[in-house]
């Protein structure tokens, strides 16, 4: 098994995500040796579970910084987070249904490289906004907080689709075809993605 082993290098300058990313590099660490000295599988869904919360947790974080500091970017970035969002909750169900199928060197390797790829080309372009030393865009600041602060749920709402959000929301909520319609669409919706995921995790972390 090898590992990268975390560096200095790695680190933005900013002290609350610099202790996020290497917490995050050693519970991949973690989870490659878990699984590798093949522990019980009840520990090795604990540390995944314990990633999952943690990346979560740590995007959130960001994306607040980034927001607050009008970083222009911030819609592309949050893509980024979002697809690696996607690859851990892949894992984690690709190891639920094959517990015994997931190559450790290949998560290993997968995550690692996405996590320092992100962190040394994408992280390292926010940082002069978010120490001061670039000026940031206003209306992101505006846009998103006033999203955030407006929601009765806690997920993102861009401004230019609260109408089609508002509208999607009655639809679900109404006893009629119309309603009945949507969720079908919904369910056949979930099962393209669950179908992607389990296609996606296999190529990604199967033996």
């Amino acid at each position: 098994m090898k590992f990268k082993e975390w560096s200095r290098e790695f680190e933005i300058g900013i002290a609350a995500i610099d202790n996020d990313h290497q917490t995050l590099f050693n519970t991949i660490r973690q989870l490659g040796e878990h699984i590798k000295e093949a522990r019980r599988e009840g520990r090795v869904k604990a540390t995944i579970n314990a990633l999952q919360l943690y990346v979560d947790e740590h995007f959130e974080r960001e994306e607040r910084f980034m927001i607050r500091a009008g970083y222009p970017d911030y819609v592309a970035h949050r893509k980024e987070h979002d697809s690696f969002r996607d690859a851990i909750a892949s894992l984690r169900d690709f190891h639920a249904k094959s517990p015994t199928e997931i190559d450790a060197q290949k998560i290993v390797s997968f995550l690692e490289d996405w996590l320092l790829h992100h962190i040394l080309q994408i992280d390292v372009q926010y940082k002069p906004y978010l120490l001061g030393e670039k000026e940031g865009d206003p209306t992101i600041t505006q846009r998103y907080q006033a999203n955030a602060a407006a929601q009765m749920v806690q997920i993102p709402c861009p401004a230019d689709k609260e109408q089609q959000v508002r509208h999607f929301i009655k639809l679900i909520t109404d006893v009629s075809e119309e309603g009945m319609l949507v969720d079908q669409a919904v369910e056949k919706i979930t099962r393209i993605q669950k179908t992607r995921r389990d296609k996606k995790a296999s190529e990604l972390f199967g033996k």
